[in-house]
């Protein structure tokens, strides 16, 4: 696997080394260069097959034809084999040097002969009209794209390298984001987020000469039900399919979702190592797996890969991906995939990728397996359509009952979200809605091997190629997916219907030819899930995070949409009131692509910057349009991690600065605490003003009012103790789920209130309703802390009641910080965690509409921070068009 790029057009070896640079991931063991007057190729090699030979950008033995290339062709012995007797030598055993020659004695119709995955760029010199010819495999699962810019077109396997071009002018495709905002669609076109930037079409080739570009179709997709249904047919293509995908010189692998397609896939491997077959010997001695676990969550599935590893014998390497991690690594995540993605479903393949590559440079993988074989649960419905339109009433009967169990949650879901439904064009600004064409969306709902094909081809197969090629390409490991093996594809495209759904199971063929193979438990898997994460079920632990990045100046002022209202539906989303709409990772993901690519122009990614390398990003935005005043002021003040330094609310700035303090004590006078840290701030050219706001963690006014004790030192009731069991201990807290909390809460408000408390949430939560317990016991309920290991000592085993009289501490504080600044300084005392914010007490000159607004993402952070207080401005910015709203 390589990356490959130059341009068609006058000499730049800056240029040309800048851009073969930019992908050195996908070729950490090789480089080339070739430059002509006409065009120039760039190359860097991950060395798979003849590692000692190989090396591009490589030339026929006149000089007259240069390739580079990217992929494999699997069948490049049986090319070889023709070859050979129609005169041509060979110096190497790679599959390059075969693609070479056979270009050389067919042209571009060599390229449907191909059985692999693959993109090249070739410049023939044969003739008096040199021509660069770029080419790409029949399903596109190797990337190749291109950009005319002035006298140059650009080419390259990664946008990225292409971006290198500095006077390339980088803008965003608005069509192409309005498509994918308001509708999910993307990677539907060959359109790229990135205006000018186009991909050479999947089974395609395009031909760059003087007098331009010109692409050709060399291989369309046809529909049959003519081929052979028989079980033993599928297997012994699909067998044949998987052994040339065996063929390395570096070690091979698998990575193992426990789903049906992965689980096929290394139950032939399996076999095909015990067979002794010849290139098995990729795989070593054993066959090693790689999985994604979710230990406890509902998209699980260790049972299903410990069955496989059971049965096949094979080494188990495991990852788990948490939402820190999803987080921590979304900024090198989307640098690396470079256009915004469906979901963040494959930040697990990420995870995999990464630990595999720790003991093979090669795996293969179950893509295309759903779209060829309806895995997907929606295909069961559509095949039910369409035994209505055909008015095969006995059949639909039939498949109706035995697909009961896909088909009535699908139903039920659908119309369940119907209640809470986000309304997208709403969340969208009504110019951007205004300027664009609704997509073209002719996706078949009555023809299952149609709508099967139009996925394959259009709507859900080439982003998740993206993906895969992405993120393997990032850790430098090649990902092979012997469902996109020629031979296997057309034999499937020809299959009967019912030898792809029938008797209620769906890849109907699969299961019965390789029922050998599979473990029981797998094969007779109903649902699907497949390498993917608790998505919303992430969001609602980073919701703080989020938050943080929704109510950015930088997110506000997006044309696109109208920030605010997308913030507050997220939040609604996340305490169960709104639809858990795929719309807020759309709008997450287009963010931080724009602050990456669009805003920063970045043509690199520092790995430093993984921890909230967003959230700087995105402030630095607003620190470059600052007025010169609040610029010098804030110049040394810096956010807590993931969280941003600024925010936008009721259409003004805000800074947010985090105030670090000395561990508070009982007896300890805030007032002079806070005092401290505010001079700290002066010294640094920030003194405090008029209209500026404090706002103090409760945790902090409750120690100090000696209302926190150490766990030992509280005696326990039995209602405490029991009452405890039935709480749910979260990420971010334990809340009342310890028995010396809930005794805290008994002695707030009473046992009664309690008790009335729980009933209510317990009536409720079924109805997707939550918080309702906190509604009814009340906010000194919901102040309450636990024992917490993210506590500082000694406070990690004291347990801590809401503080005495807010009101009154408030006003004296605001009254001291008066006398001593000389400025009428507002006061808010706030008890804000990654979950929810409440307000006890604020001064009259603020509410507490605004104190939430600004501390909804949790900016004082709640662990080591050490930050119990922050000092909140409103600050001014250049009248003239920010950089944030000009780059947007």
């Amino acid at each position: 696997m390589c990356g490959i790029s130059g341009f068609w057009g006058p000499l730049d070896r800056g240029l040309l080394q800048a851009m073969t640079d930019a992908q050195r991931h996908r070729g950490p063991d090789d480089e080339g260069y070739f430059e002509a007057d006409e065009a120039s190729l760039g190359f860097r090699r991950l060395s798979i097959i003849d590692i000692e030979h190989g090396h591009q950008p490589m030339a026929t033995d006149d000089g007259l034809v240069h390739i580079v290339y990217n992929g494999e062709v699997y069948n490049f012995r049986e090319l070889r084999a023709e070859l050979e007797p129609l005169g041509h030598t060979f110096h190497t055993n790679c599959d390059t040097e075969v693609v070479l020659h056979a270009y050389e004695e067919w042209g571009t119709d060599c390229f449907a002969r191909f059985n692999g995955m693959w993109a090249l760029a070739l410049l023939d010199r044969r003739n008096d009209r040199p021509r660069l010819v770029l080419a790409r495999d029949h399903f596109g699962i190797k990337p190749l794209f291109y950009a005319r810019n002035g006298q140059r077109v650009l080419f390259a396997s990664e946008v990225k390298a292409i971006l290198q071009d500095p006077s390339f002018e980088r803008a965003v495709n608005e069509q192409a984001m309005f498509d994918y905002l308001a509708y999910g669609l993307f990677d539907h076109t060959t359109s790229t987020f990135f205006e000018g930037v186009r991909q050479v079409p999947a089974a395609a080739f395009a031909v760059i000469d003087d007098s331009g570009v010109t692409e050709s179709t060399y291989w369309t997709p046809q529909l049959s039900e003519s081929g052979s249904a028989d079980p033993e047919d599928f297997r012994a293509v699909f067998e044949r399919a998987v052994e040339r995908r065996l063929v390395a010189d570096v070690p091979l692998g698998i990575c193992l979702s426990g789903g049906l397609d992965s689980s096929s896939i290394c139950g032939v491997m399996s076999k095909l190592l015990k067979e002794k077959v010849p290139d098995a010997t990729s795989m070593g001695d054993r066959l090693k797996t790689f999985s994604a676990v979710f230990p406890g969550d509902p998209i699980d599935e260790s049972d299903y890969i410990e069955e496989v590893v059971k049965r096949t014998g094979a080494d188990n390497a495991q990852v788990q991906p948490t939402a820190s991690d999803f987080i921590r690594e979304l900024e090198a995540w989307v640098w690396h995939v470079e256009e915004p993605m469906v979901s963040s479903a494959p930040f697990a393949m990420w995870m995999v990728i990464r630990r595999a590559r720790q003991d093979v440079t090669v795996v293969l993988d179950g893509q295309a397996g759903d779209e060829l074989l309806a895995g997907y649960s929606h295909y069961p419905y559509v095949f039910l359509r369409e035994l209505a339109h055909k008015r095969r009433w006995g059949k639909f009967v039939h498949e109706a009952w035995r697909t009961r169990d896909l088909v009535v949650p699908l139903i039920r879901r659908r119309l369940r979200d119907r209640r809470h439904r986000i309304d997208v064009a709403g969340l969208l600004q009504p110019s951007f809605m205004g300027q664009h064409q609704p997509p073209r969306d002719d996706r078949a709902t009555n023809d299952l091997k149609l709508r099967l094909l139009q996925d394959f081809v259009t709507y859900s197969l080439p982003p998740l190629l993206r993906y895969e090629d992405r993120i393997s390409m990032a850790f430098s490991l090649e990902a092979r997916l012997p469902f996109l093996d020629q031979e296997l594809v057309e034999h499937i495209l020809s299959l009967p219907t019912e030898a792809i759904i029938d008797d209620g199971w769906n890849r109907a063929v699969l299961r019965k030819a390789l029922s050998d193979v599979l473990p029981d438990k797998v094969r007779r898997r109903r649902k699907k899930i497949g390498f993917t994460t608790p998505e919303f079920r992430w969001f609602r632990r980073q919701r703080a995070a989020l938050q943080s990045l929704m109510r950015s100046p930088s997110f506000s002022r997006r044309p696109w949409w109208n920030g605010p209202d997308v913030a507050e539906a997220f939040r609604q989303a996340c305490v169960g009131e709104r639809e858990e709409s795929m719309f807020f990772w759309r709008a997450i993901n287009a963010e931080v692509w724009m602050r990456i690519f669009i805003d920063d122009r970045a043509t690199s990614l520092n790995d430093d910057s993984y921890a909230a390398g967003f959230a700087i990003r995105g402030d630095a935005q607003v620190r470059a349009a600052l007025d010169p005043a609040d610029a010098k002021a804030l110049a040394a003040s810096a956010p807590n991690a993931r969280r941003h330094l600024f925010m936008t609310r009721d259409g003004q700035t805000f800074a947010r600065i985090p105030l670090r303090s000395p561990v508070i004590g009982r007896g300890d006078d805030l007032t002079d605490v806070l005092a401290g840290c505010l001079d700290g701030l002066r010294e640094q050219g920030c003194a405090p003003r008029d209209g500026d706001l404090v706002v103090i963690s409760e945790k902090a006014l409750s120690i100090s009012q000696g209302r926190g004790r150490p766990v030992d030192e509280i005696h326990c009731t039995t209602a405490a103790k029991v009452l405890s069991r039935f709480v749910t201990r979260t990420a971010i807290g334990i809340g009342l789920g310890h028995p010396t909390t809930m005794q805290l809460a008994i002695e707030e408000v009473g046992l009664g209130r309690i008790l009335l408390a729980a009933a209510a949430a317990g009536v409720t939560r079924p109805f997707g309703r939550r918080g309702d317990f906190y509604r009814v016991a009340g906010s000194r309920v919901n102040a309450i802390d636990g024992p917490s290991a993210a506590n500082l000592p000694p406070f990690d085993h004291w347990a801590m009641a809401a503080p005495v009289d807010p009101e009154g501490e408030v006003r004296r504080i605001a009254a001291a910080l008066e006398e001593r600044y000389g400025a009428r300084i507002d006061v808010a005392v706030i008890d804000a965690n990654d979950l929810t914010a409440e307000v006890f007490a604020v001064t009259e000159g603020s509410s507490v509409d605004t104190v939430l607004g600004l501390v909804a993402d949790n900016p004082l952070g709640q662990s080591a921070e050490q930050t119990p207080f922050g000092f909140i401005r409103r600050i001014a910015e250049h009248a003239d068009e920010s950089p944030v709203a000009a780059s947007a």
